[in-house]
């Protein structure tokens, strides 16, 4: 169950890493447009602030547990991680296409499994 854990805690901090950057440095023009036409001028804050969140959020996947130091971080980060996408379910509901939901669900799902895994079945 460990090296499960920890194979999911990878392949997790790989995409909310790599969806980070894409959020937050590389956001989509066509995404952007739709943003703004929903939220505005606060449109490209949010996406930084989303992306700087999934970032942060999927390096303490990994580097807390990795390092020893302040190992609760993972847990906690999961369970963030499982948080917003519960909210970006929501959001995606409203501004894209359906086929995102789905994804954000899945996400939610291992995060949260992720979250359960480190507070309670195999702690780090």
């Amino acid at each position: 169950m460990h090296i499960f854990l920890w194979a999911l805690q990878i392949a997790l901090a790989a995409k909310f890493v790599s969806a980070g950057v894409t959020h937050a440095i590389r956001p989509d023009e066509a995404m952007l447009t739709r943003g703004r036409q929903r939220f505005g001028r606060f449109t490209r804050s949010l996406l930084i602030l989303v992306g700087l969140s999934a970032w942060l959020a999927g390096i303490c996947l990994i580097l807390p547990g990795a390092t020893g130091v302040e190992a609760w971080l993972t847990p906690w980060a999961a369970a963030v991680l499982a948080a917003t996408n519960l909210l970006a379910i929501g959001f995606h509901s409203v501004c894209r296409e359906p086929p995102r939901i789905w994804v954000s669900l899945i996400l939610f799902v291992l995060a949260a499994f992720v979250a359960y895994g480190r507070w309670a079945a195999v702690p780090l």
